[in-house]
């Protein structure tokens, strides 16, 4: 039986609203302040430790939380969710280990001696993956659908984590591994906070744990995350790669500009990604889980035809607005970065596309067919920003990236449907498409305006972008 629902009828959406405003205007104050207190140079540096630890991330501990992700729901029922928690405990105290050995051979290859001392990169590393234990952890809360608490925590551990951020850049070490102290610092305390709530009432078995490193299911989960790891770190060299050429063939005021304004759209599309992703996942996994393949088709069908609606509305919107919202989101001295926030939301629009895409092979575990397209489109991007020289014509990187995003996305679809047959309707893509029309007035508008004139045009346009939102009738399938 189908039952459709508004989602704006649904008091869930509305804690889920009302938290992703607040953390959204905490992380878009939080790009002001950064671009602020740091110089040029030192927000270069912060973008190149987090491509140093996404790196890590990718390659060692994100395919294990997405293989503890997919089955919180069935772990909880059987009473086992404490101890696989304890198990990804253990897999990312060694993942940590691993990670420093190749953190070392980054630093010497690439020549951060001048940047950092090898000590201090090594207890950031070690402090950074501890902490990004938070993201595994607060995921269970959103799955097993504690809404109020999941944003609580959420809001409250970037909110404190912003202020010791500022604490630390301006009293103790302004720099761009200083402000990502402050981050860390409140995660780990929140990931200490959330464990013993998850605990709580729920028990654990020293046998069932040590019984379950065997054979059989090394050899289960490693069929899951293999492909997942080798698309993460093919995903990286997508995202993030160019960052460590662009620091060593131009310099790191380059890469911080290219960096920020690329953030901005990315801060965006994050925002909405996360409270579209907060509210439709947790569904979308009741509704795959142990149904036949025809209900996982429409589920998905109906997941992709919700997203892809607001996203291009929102890529629009972005478009149209990024003179505004860079003038309002960053620094004055990264005000001339608005043209990579334009091609920034091409990029993130083909991003979070791939994304809904990528839920088709999370539904069959079959992730093998994630490979190649990755691999293809790292080739074209790397291979492209290596060897061309972009000096006299920086804003082309971007759209290098955004063109290999493009066949990335086109060929994942082309892949997932030999799984599922999947698809996507038009007419949702021409309706949002005609709602999005009226953006292209404030191309007209001046550009360089007060911040107040580019406070009042962006709350304009983003009332209109609600109400598009409102127009375009967003449902939720739910299948029983």
């Amino acid at each position: 039986m189908l039952r459709y629902s508004h989602l704006i009828k649904n008091k869930d959406l509305y804690v889920l609203i009302i938290g992703r405003i607040i953390q959204v205007s905490i992380a878009l104050a939080a790009i002001k302040i950064l671009t602020t207190i740091l110089s040029k140079e030192e927000v270069g540096n912060y973008y190149l430790l987090i491509t140093i630890l996404t790196l890590l991330n990718f390659s060692f501990f994100n395919p294990i939380g997405m293989y503890y992700g997919r089955h919180i729901i069935g772990w909880n029922k059987t009473n086992n969710l404490l101890n696989a928690t304890n198990i990804l405990f253990i897999t990312r105290f060694f993942g940590i280990f691993i990670s420093l050995f190749f953190v070392y051979i980054i630093y010497v290859y690439m020549d951060y001696s001048s940047y950092y001392g090898v000590v201090e990169l090594l207890f950031f590393i070690t402090i950074a993956l501890i902490a990004s234990t938070h993201g595994d952890l607060v995921n269970v809360l959103n799955t097993l659908e504690d809404r109020v608490k999941f944003m609580k925590y959420l809001v409250i551990t970037l909110l404190i984590g912003i202020i010791f951020s500022i604490f630390i850049a301006l009293f103790v070490d302004k720099s761009g591994m200083g402000w990502l102290y402050g981050l860390f610092i409140s995660q780990i305390i929140f990931s200490i906070l959330i464990y013993k709530y998850i605990a709580k009432n729920r028990t654990y078995s020293y046998s069932k744990i040590i019984l379950s490193f065997n054979s059989t299911n090394i050899k289960k989960i490693a069929y899951f995350i293999v492909p997942i790891t080798i698309t993460l770190f093919l995903e990286w060299g997508q995202n993030m790669s160019y960052r460590f050429i662009l620091e060593n063939r131009y310099s790191l005021e380059i890469l911080a500009s290219i960096a920020v304004g690329l953030s901005v759209s990315g801060a965006i599309f994050s925002a909405v990604e996360g409270l579209v992703s907060q509210y439709f996942n947790p569904i979308y996994l009741r509704q795959i889980t142990n149904t036949t393949k025809e209900i996982r088709t429409k589920s998905w069908n109906t997941l992709a035809d919700n997203m892809i609606s607001i996203y291009i509305l929102l890529m629009i919107f972005i478009i149209s607005l990024s003179p505004y919202l860079v003038n309002i989101l960053v620094a004055e001295k990264f005000h001339d970065v608005y043209i990579y926030t334009m091609i920034g939301a091409l990029i993130e629009f083909f991003r979070v596309m791939t994304n809904v895409v990528f839920k088709v092979a999370m539904s069959e575990l079959k992730t093998k067919r994630l490979i190649f397209p990755y691999l293809v489109g790292s080739i074209i991007s790397i291979g492209t920003i290596y060897f061309i020289d972009f000096s006299e014509d920086l804003w082309k990187i971007p759209l290098v990236l955004g063109a290999s995003y493009g066949v990335i996305f086109m060929m994942m679809f082309y892949n997932m449907r030999k799984l599922l047959p999947i698809s996507i309707e038009l007419g949702s893509i021409n309706k949002a498409l005609f709602l999005s029309l009226p953006f292209g007035i404030f191309f007209f508008f001046n550009t360089y305006s007060s911040m107040l004139w580019s406070f009042a045009i962006v709350l304009i346009a983003g009332l209109y972008f609600l109400l598009t939102i409102y127009l375009l009738k967003i449902k939720i399938e739910e299948v029983k």
